[in-house]
């Protein structure tokens, strides 16, 4: 299969790729067609959930190599991923918290990245692999970690990256860091459905989703035990109850002697997106 070799083009767009706009889904399309290899990141909790079919679908038409990075493994049992066989090859599990798995990420890239042809009399000749994901799925931490100095812009607020980053690996290999994506289907800042599952996935940050205790509903219906098991509160798998009962506990009270449901609901939301609460 011949790949693609970089060019003096390619390179002067990848110069003049900051003062691109438009709607991240569509960026991300333009980061596929410029890079050699793709770095999905995912959710080790919720790999299928934050896999873009529509990036894999471009990635496979315009074929290009992709590698799986199964990020926040500390928060997850990485035997039962491998037992379920729910990630395809080529996959690699890291924990960017504890700092695993990026050597073996690292040098898979150089392997793939030894295959790609190029010409040798072009002095311009890179290698760019692109690193998309939902927000806040750890890009910026894993390319910090590859890197091994933080150049890439980290925070755990979603969708914290606003542009595009261009970053050196190797002498022969750049990275492309790119804003969270979210596939076209689900860019809606509307649809109920949408925006739990977002939350979920943190990439919609605690702090401004609407209806925080719609999204903990949701939640506690798919992991009821592990939200009372770490508030160490009897709720019986309701949602109210542990909002009611935990508001009381850490003392968010309104008039009345009434629980602030919704700074408790986003505490409980906050809890679960900064990696407090495991499943």
């Amino acid at each position: 299969m011949k790949l693609r070799h970089t060019s003096p083009q390619r390179i002067k767009k990848l110069e003049n790729i900051k003062k691109q706009r438009g709607k991240y889904p569509l960026l991300a399309e333009r980061i596929v067609k410029m890079s050699d290899i793709i770095l999905e990141i995912l959710d080790s909790r919720f790999i299928t959930e934050t896999r873009n079919p529509e990036i894999e679908t471009q990635i496979k038409k315009e074929n290009k190599k992709i590698i799986y990075v199964c990020n926040k493994t500390d928060l997850i049992d990485i035997k039962k991923i491998n037992k379920e066989g729910i990630v395809p090859s080529p996959k690699v599990f890291v924990s960017c918290k504890n700092r695993k798995g990026i050597k073996e990420l690292r040098n898979k890239i150089k392997i793939i990245a030894n295959k790609i042809e190029t010409p040798v009399e072009d002095s311009f000749d890179k290698i760019i692999v692109g690193v998309v994901g939902y927000p806040n799925s750890g890009k910026s931490s894993v390319i910090n970690l590859l890197i091994g100095k933080k150049t890439a812009g980290t925070a755990a607020e979603a969708g914290f990256t606003k542009g595009i980053q261009k970053i050196k690996l190797t002498k022969r290999i750049n990275l492309l860091d790119s804003p969270g994506i979210i596939p076209h289907k689900e860019y809606s800042g509307s649809k109920k459905e949408a925006i739990s599952k977002h939350t979920k996935l943190s990439a919609r940050s605690y702090s401004q989703v609407k209806n925080p205790e719609m999204v903990v509903s949701d939640l506690m219906k798919e992991f009821p035990s592990v939200f009372e098991d770490f508030y160490k509160i009897q709720a019986k798998g309701n949602s109210e109850i542990l909002i009611e009962k935990l508001g009381r506990q850490k003392g968010f009270l309104k008039k009345g002697d009434q629980v602030d449901e919704d700074r408790t609901a986003r505490l409980i939301i906050k809890d679960w997106q900064f990696g407090k609460i495991k499943i």
